[in-house]
This record gives structure tokens, C-alpha cells and sequence, in this order.
């Protein structure tokens, strides 16, 4: 079974999505997103919350809120 840090990694890689652009989603300082995903670092349970999030898709704007935020 795969831990959340290896999940989130097949799931970042297969999206095209940027480990800068989920470090800033979860709220995670970048170097230490980039331990966490090797399993070398622990991230706090808000993280975790919205790690699951994250890959529930909820990261994901609508066209509507892309418009209004140009």
C-alpha cells in the first residue's frame, strides 16, 4: 500500500501539476513539501487535511472564478 507521499507524487506527476503549486494549495514551506514527499520530512495535520482535499480535487477553479479574478 502506498503512503500519502507517494500517492500525492503519482497523483502530481499524472496531472502535470507543479510541487510549487501544491506546497502553496496545503500551505507547506516548499523545501519542506520537497522532504515530504521524498519521506524525509513530516507535514502537520492541517496539511494532511488539505492534502486530501487537494487530491479530492478541490484545487481545481472554476471558469467562472478564473474570469473574475482577471
Amino acid at each position: 500500500m502506498d503512503t500519502l507521499n507517494q500517492v500525492v507524487n503519482k497523483y502530481l506527476k499524472e496531472n502535470g501539476i507543479t510541487t510549487r503549486y501544491f506546497s502553496d494549495y496545503i500551505g507547506c514551506e516548499y523545501s519542506r513539501c520537497i522532504k515530504w514527499l521524498k519521506g524525509q520530512s513530516k507535514i502537520t495535520p492541517k496539511q494532511i487535511k488539505r492534502t486530501h482535499d487537494f487530491l479530492n480535487g478541490k484545487f481545481i477553479k472554476t471558469v467562472d472564478e478564473i474570469l473574475k479574478e482577471g
